[in-house]
């Protein structure tokens, strides 16, 4: 006898105990954690469809867990720059082309996070074979034009390489930057370690912030995050998205209410005011030992007069190493600026396959542009002597 699945349309019908048993055998990320994967699915319900599958072993033992979803995408806002500026030049008649369904096995947010948890390597193979054969029999009930398993870090490959067998075609995506928080005692800690270069560039933007005079408040209430996070503060965040050159989605009010109200104790908005005015936030999710940078929204307009975008990073790292984070999760986009603040770049992938005629070939000149990016710049940021116990953090290489 092998193994077997429950399938759930919204995970507050999931067998709970049977899900964390799982996730807590494997230690999956908040990513995982009921209470999250409830707000994005309510936040999210007007355009997204939710499932979420159980997989069981012959004792009728859970062994594994997914959170599924679809998504409509313009592929001209999901691809790498050359790709997408010849999908916005095509003429009307095929242009159609580019907007696709997709069912994914993950959750329609970008925060570098996947949603499959598998116990044992034992399971990987017969695992993803039936999981596979479920969101299979899902995309064709839906309709959709891809399945996309998403966000896999490269300590995930042996397992996920599975699906290679499947027709899937594994393609990397934007990192993670990851900063490791835990080598700093705080923020001027922190400084104090960095080449006098790249500490000026820093400073430089601080001054800049503090001589206009802006408020810096950190909410962690839910109540005073739902009052205060208005439509017409999120539309601070629509900004950010509709200049981004990457678009995978356009998260709703609802999802951020839903998401400081779950998980309060966990979330923290970073909010700077002007003149009462809120003109930039950040909304970050403390997980134990590591603080997921996850949303932002500012004034354009003032952006780079304040260089509001730069603050609100130099304020999300105050905060997490002021709470003595391990690591802080950076986000996945400017990879030359986190790099210069000393963040490494975790390589990320998703496996890919497109169903009907058209979208497979797609996808296969997709992967072909993608691995012909430019790679991640490192930079040498910090002091030679930064983390040598026996010298003074202040001394060393400033060149």
């Amino acid at each position: 006898m092998g193994l077997s699945y429950r399938l759930f349309n919204s995970i507050s019908d999931v067998d709970l105990l049977d899900w964390q048993r799982v996730t807590n055998e494997c230690g999956i990320s908040i990513f995982m954690d009921p209470k999250f994967i409830a707000a994005v699915e309510i936040g999210m319900r007007e355009s997204c469809r939710f499932w979420h599958i159980i997989i069981y072993d012959e004792t009728s033992r859970p062994v594994a867990c997914a959170s599924l979803s679809t998504i409509s995408l313009d592929l001209a806002y999901v691809s790498p720059p050359s790709m997408a500026s010849i999908m916005r030049r095509l003429p009307p008649v095929i242009s159609n082309l580019r907007h696709v369904k997709v069912l994914l096995c993950g959750l329609p947010i970008s925060a570098g996070q996947n949603n499959l948890a598998i116990v044992s390597p034992y399971h990987y193979r017969q695992a993803l074979s039936i999981l596979d054969a479920a969101i299979s029999e899902l995309a064709s009930t839906t309709r959709s034009h891809a399945i996309l398993y998403k966000d896999f870090g490269t300590d995930d490959l042996e397992r996920m390489n599975a699906l290679l067998d499947f027709s899937y075609r594994r393609v990397a995506t934007e990192p993670m930057h990851i900063f490791a928080a835990a080598r700093f005692r705080d923020f001027e800690d922190y400084c104090a370690k960095l080449k006098s270069n790249y500490r000026n560039q820093i400073m430089r933007s601080i001054k800049k912030f503090r001589r206009r005079q802006v408020d810096v408040s950190v909410l962690s209430d839910a109540r005073e995050i739902n009052r205060m996070y208005t439509p017409e503060v999120h539309n601070l965040y629509y900004q950010v998205v509709d200049n981004a050159e990457i678009r995978p989605e356009r998260l709703p009010t609802e999802f951020f209410h839903q998401l400081a109200t779950r998980l309060e104790g966990n979330v923290e908005l970073i909010v700077f005011s002007q003149e009462k005015r809120i003109v930039g936030f950040g909304w970050c999710l403390d997980a134990a030992s590591i603080y997921h940078m996850l949303y932002m929204g500012f004034d354009h307009e003032i952006n780079s007069e304040l260089d509001l975008y730069f603050n609100m990073v130099y304020a999300a790292f105050d905060r997490a190493l002021r709470r003595r984070i391990a690591k802080i999760h950076v986000g996945q986009t400017a990879s030359a600026f986190k790099a210069r603040l000393g963040c490494e770049a975790e390589p990320l992938y998703m496996f890919v396959r497109g169903r009907g005629l058209f979208l497979p070939l797609i996808i296969r000149w997709a992967s072909h542009l993608i691995a012909r990016q430019p790679a991640t710049p490192v930079f040498n940021v910090f002091k030679t002597d930064a983390f040598d116990t026996s010298h003074s953090g202040i001394n060393g290489d400033s060149s």
